[in-house]
């Protein structure tokens, strides 16, 4: 488990740590750095943990060091560094002097030993499992390319756009949860991961069924879609939430406990059912021992997990937090760190958390502006 992310001069950041829990969500207004950290982690994730790692790859693209160099870094500070602790071992990514750097370009000097790194590719990419999703994924496709990257078990891809093939996969190989798994969501109907990819699918789109198959010598795969009782029909035919959130209930349920999911606004394209059902799963997964992070606007997704903390007998509480980023002008970014507790409820709740509801209906009911929940504008 990636226990903390810690990050020097880099982006909107002098200096911070991000103590992560099994499930870790990071929310905030536009453009405060609340992608940052993830980003950080996708780094080396997208270099394979090798000893130079890409800046500009299939998981980011963040231009030159330069473009991540902190703009408050202290006058006469020229390092940056990136670093991640994995069971509370260090790794870390990085450069003491940008003259050093140059030769560089768009790679962060690996400062972590070989042996180590080849461990956590391992351990993420064959044994335990790793997806990262976009905020950017594919909409409805009437097919979609085959993965040519056979390094990662089940890669969806940053956009989702492997989904169909990995649908074929899984039906082709039968691929089923342990037991008593917290991500079953129906005990009786079975621990298949299809079974359970269309269950919670269903959650979103009542009656959601599906059906793919594999072109290999054209090297594409496609699929059909059903929900409401609608005969099947090709993708382009339903509506963006289906093809949205399809890759993000895959990656929840085939990735194994002690693997970790990243994903960027699960709530894309869907009804406010929807994405408290997603959140549920999110909780679910988290508990079921996979690491989720995830970066959200949405307050109905917070609520579904929260709501699936509550209703799990065995969350401790503390195991899921919340980083809620502001901005600060002409300064860096300041992060209030929130703990979901054993009922759902949550340690704190700073100015500006989720409360544009409140204030909406506020002024509803006073038929006036109100720019503070105390008083009137």
């Amino acid at each position: 488990m990636i226990n903390k992310i810690e990050l020097n001069n880099f982006k909107c950041y002098k200096y911070r740590e991000f103590e992560l829990g099994n499930l870790t969500v990071f929310c905030g207004n536009n453009s405060v750095g609340k992608s940052t950290a993830i980003q950080a982690l996708a780094i080396p994730f997208q270099s394979k943990f090798s000893d130079k790692v890409l800046l500009n790859d299939s998981l980011v693209e963040l231009g030159s060091v330069r473009d991540i160099y902190s703009a408050h870094a202290v006058t006469g500070d020229n390092s940056l560094n990136i670093a991640l602790y994995v069971d509370n071992n260090k790794c870390s990514w990085g450069f003491n002097d940008l003259t050093e750097q140059a030769s560089l370009k768009n790679h962060l000097l690996n400062k972590c030993m070989n042996s180590e790194a080849s461990a956590l590719s391992h351990h993420y990419f064959i044994d335990k499992g790793f997806q990262f999703l976009q905020a950017e994924r594919f909409g409805p496709r009437a097919y979609l390319e085959n993965s040519h990257d056979q390094s990662i078990r089940y890669w969806l891809g940053a956009k989702g756009e492997h989904a169909y093939e990995i649908l074929t996969d899984l039906t082709n190989n039968g691929e089923r949860l342990v037991s008593g798994d917290k991500r079953i969501l129906k005990g009786d109907e079975g621990r298949s991961v299809r079974r359970n990819i269309i269950n919670w699918m269903a959650e979103i789109s009542p009656g959601f069924n599906f059906e793919s198959d594999t072109v290999k010598n054209a090297e594409i795969s496609h699929a059909q879609f059903q929900a409401y009782g609608s005969d099947k029909t090709n993708p382009v035919n339903m509506g963006f939430g289906l093809s949205y959130s399809l890759g993000i209930v895959c990656a929840l349920l085939l990735t194994k406990p002690g693997g970790l999911v990243v994903i960027e606004n699960p709530e894309a394209h869907l009804h406010p059912r929807g994405q408290s059902y997603i959140g549920r799963l999110i909780a679910r997964a988290a508990l079921a021992g996979v690491q989720v992070i995830i970066e959200t606007h949405s307050d109905h997704l917070l609520n579904g997990i929260r709501v699936g903390a509550r209703l799990d007998e065995d969350y401790e509480g503390e195991g899921f937090k919340v980083f809620y980023v502001s901005g600060v002008p002409n300064s860096e970014s300041t992060v209030d760190e929130i703990t979901i507790g054993t009922n759902g409820e949550l340690s704190s709740w700073p100015e500006g958390f989720f409360d544009q509801q409140a204030y909406d209906l506020k002024t509803l009911m006073k038929g006036e502006e109100v720019t503070d929940l105390g008083r009137r504008r």
